[in-house]
């Protein structure tokens, strides 16, 4: 196997996208007939530029990478960076701060058309080329790809949105410009419809396909996407009412995921195989990312004073007090509320291994690179800190999908594969725990198989984890919950949208906590208070497209 064809969605990136709102008849080359009579000229690219939008959507946004540094999981160095709009109020209807309408719509528009003209298509003459039954099997299964994509950025726009314009065919201008929004309950049903319909036609796996082709939609995946669509559905933003049948709904999803993970080839793996230079190939891994060889995230997120390093996204004290020790279960925060003394204690020691995976801190020798390695200082006045420009403003850096025997000097480059994730198993754990608990009012309840309990400790039982094991219900039951999705997600691009979800953005969003360290090694927190509404729930239309049509109407509050 080629390592190009892992990497599906670099080459979709590079070609170039049809108009980005509601208008699909603006000029577009992908509309012409002759793009039929190719394969990998013509139709194979044109179902990639549909698959590029998942990548230029999800990760690398706002120059960040991330929506963390929107959330109470990280601070992003720089104050100009644009995802600080999300807490400082730098966003509104004129600067929506947000590329999914118009990604969305665009990946929609090319679906709806490629899945109306592909009967166009017509391989015959090339019947005697050595790629032709290739070509012929690729090409049965792009409708419902190409259908999965389409439900894949419904979702997005549910999620940031809620009620959204519902179009499955192509529109001339003036139908484009008079669409009104759907009910979001309507684009639900409408991914759950779809996802029932296509799932059964797209293979388990690609490694057994002809010219197997890493990246592209799975059954796995839009079985995934059924799953976290409705335990969204069904959560508090979208379920004011607590209707027990739509958790009921989202739990027997994820379950269906979870009883045929093993026969599907899933299962979950250690948390240090989920990235790095062979994450691609991780048995947890659903659906990811492949990204070629690159050093460019290193340099985004290296320390400050490591050559080419601009800090990036820098985890919060707020997220950091969120670990738990492996002994007791107790939290950081909890057993170090106050001053702590580094010179005469290691607070760190003993917490879970998923902290030290995730968050680089002071004193820690990173990158692990040996060009680059050297004892990390975020005291004040340390070779990473303050007064450095660009310095950590939080105490720590980031490790997570950050990958350190990259090398970003000047005069030696070295590069390694990256893969961002959408779907893995052990999110479905967690969705699961979520979903049956709030089904049932109960963590211990066996109605769905495994309890909600269960669930979790099948991800803190992970050889490489050993974390102290769920028995909590009721209200702790929750909060515990919530800590535990935050420290396993961590940096997924969750949190954004969990607490969104749940409709507790005061609780968690509206101030974090930040580490200090002294010249002397103590270190105390601070307060950063970050502006926060209840219009936030849900992203403002783009005033450019209501400028267009003003039946899309607005958002409550924007």
């Amino acid at each position: 196997m080629k390592l190009d064809k892992i990497c599906l969605f670099i080459l979709a990136c590079l070609i170039p996208a049809s108009c980005a709102d509601l208008n699909y008849t603006e000029e577009n080359t992908r509309d012409e007939d002759w793009n039929y009579e190719y394969f990998g000229e013509g139709i194979k690219n044109m179902v990639f530029d549909v698959y590029a939008q998942v990548y230029t959507q999800e990760f690398e946004s706002n120059s960040s990478y991330f929506l963390a540094g929107a959330t109470d999981e990280a601070m992003y160095a720089l104050e100009t960076g644009a995802i600080n709009n999300y807490t400082n109020g730098g966003w509104n209807p004129a600067n929506p701060n947000s590329t999914i309408w118009d990604k969305s719509y665009t990946a929609i528009a090319e679906a709806n058309m490629f899945l109306e003209k592909l009967h166009k298509a017509d391989l015959s003459e090339w019947e005697y080329n050595d790629e032709y039954k290739i070509w012929v099997a690729q090409l049965e299964l792009f409708p419902y790809e190409l259908r999965f994509l389409r439900a894949y950025f419904y979702f997005e726009l549910f999620k940031a949105y809620g009620n959204v314009p519902l179009v499955t065919t192509t529109l001339t201008n003036a139908q484009a410009n008079n669409v009104t929004r759907t009910p979001a309950a309507e684009i639900v049903k409408f991914i759950v419809d779809e996802i029932d319909e296509i799932a059964p036609h797209l293979p388990i796996s690609y490694a057994t396909e002809v010219n197997s082709e890493y990246g592209r939609a799975t059954r796995v995946a839009a079985y995934a996407l059924k799953a976290r669509t409705l335990l969204y559905a069904a959560s508090p933003l979208h379920n004011p009412t607590n209707d027990k049948a739509k958790w009921d709904e989202a739990a027997k999803a994820c379950a269906y995921i979870i009883d045929n993970a093993s026969a599907w080839g899933l299962k979950l793996s250690k948390y240090a195989d989920l990235w790095g230079d062979n994450a691609f190939f991780n048995q947890e891994l659903i659906w990811g990312i492949g990204r070629g060889a690159s050093n460019t995230f290193e340099m985004a997120h290296y320390p400050v004073g490591v050559e080419n390093g601009s800090s990036g996204n820098c985890p919060t004290q707020s997220f950091v007090d969120q670990y738990e020790y492996q002994a007791d279960g107790l939290t950081f925060g909890d057993r170090n509320s106050g001053s702590i003394d580094l010179n005469s204690t290691d607070p760190y020691e003993g917490l879970d291994p998923r902290f030290a995976l995730t968050v680089v801190k002071n004193g820690d020798e990173w990158p692990s690179n040996g060009s680059q390695k050297k004892v990390i200082e975020t005291f004040a006045n340390g070779f990473n800190a303050s007064p450095k420009y660009g310095a950590t403003p939080t105490g720590y850096y980031l490790k997570k999908y950050v990958d350190g025997s990259c090398v970003t000097t000047a005069d030696n480059q070295v590069t390694r594969r990256h893969t961002w994730i959408v779907f893995r198993l052990g999110e479905f754990y967690l969705n699961y725990a979520e979903a049956v608990f709030n089904a049932t009012d109960s963590a211990n309840d066996k109605t769905y198989g495994l309890s909600a309990n269960e669930a979790i400790n099948m991800l803190r039982n992970r050889a490489d984890i050993m974390m102290p094991e769920f028995n909590e219900d009721g209200a702790d039951w929750v909060k515990r919950y919530e800590r535990e999705r935050l420290v396993e997600l961590a940096f997924e691009n969750h949190r954004f949208w969990d607490v969104r979800r749940w409709k507790k953005g005061p609780e968690y969003f509206k101030t974090i906590k930040v580490a200090n360290i002294s010249g002397n090694k103590q270190l105390t927190r601070s307060t950063v208070t970050r502006q926060w509404d209840d219009k936030y729930y849900f992203f403002p239309i783009p005033q450019t497209e209501i400028k267009k049509n003003p039946a899309l109407g607005q958002n409550p509050g924007w």
